[in-house]
C-alpha cells in the first residue's frame, strides 16, 4: 500500500505555494472580482488534476496561503490594491473557486 503523503503530494504541496502567490496577487491587481475568480478556478483545476484523490489538501493548503499572503502583503503595504473593498471580498471568498475546481480537475481526470 501506498504512503499517503508521498513525493509527488510534497511536489504538487510546493508548487502550490507558488500558484497561491499568483492567486493572492491577482486580487489584489484585479479591478473586479471576476480575475481572482477566474485564476482560483483554474488553480484549482490544475491542483484536482494533480491529485485527483487528494486534490482537496492541496485546496486546503491554497486558501490558507492565499489569506496569507493577503495579509502579508495587505499588512506589508507591498502592493497597494486596486479596490480594497473587492480585494479583501475576493481573497476571502477564495475557497469557493478553489474548491469548485479541485473537484472538477479530479473528476475529469479520473473520469478520461
Amino acid at each position: 500500500m501506498e504512503p499517503f503523503w508521498n513525493k509527488t503530494l510534497t511536489r504538487d504541496a510546493l508548487l502550490t505555494v507558488f500558484t497561491s502567490a499568483i492567486l493572492a496577487l491577482s486580487c489584489f491587481y484585479g479591478p473586479t472580482i471576476h480575475l481572482p475568480f477566474l485564476v482560483g478556478v483554474l488553480s484549482g483545476i490544475s491542483l484536482g488534476v494533480l491529485q485527483p484523490r487528494k486534490g482537496w489538501i492541496l485546496a486546503v493548503e491554497q486558501v490558507m496561503l492565499v489569506i496569507g499572503f493577503y495579509f502579508l502583503i495587505n499588512n506589508l503595504r507591498l502592493l497597494p490594491p486596486f479596490d480594497a473593498d473587492a480585494t479583501q471580498f475576493t481573497a476571502f471568498l477564495q475557497f469557493l473557486p478553489v474548491f469548485a475546481g479541485s473537484y472538477l480537475g479530479g473528476f475529469l481526470k479520473r473520469a478520461f
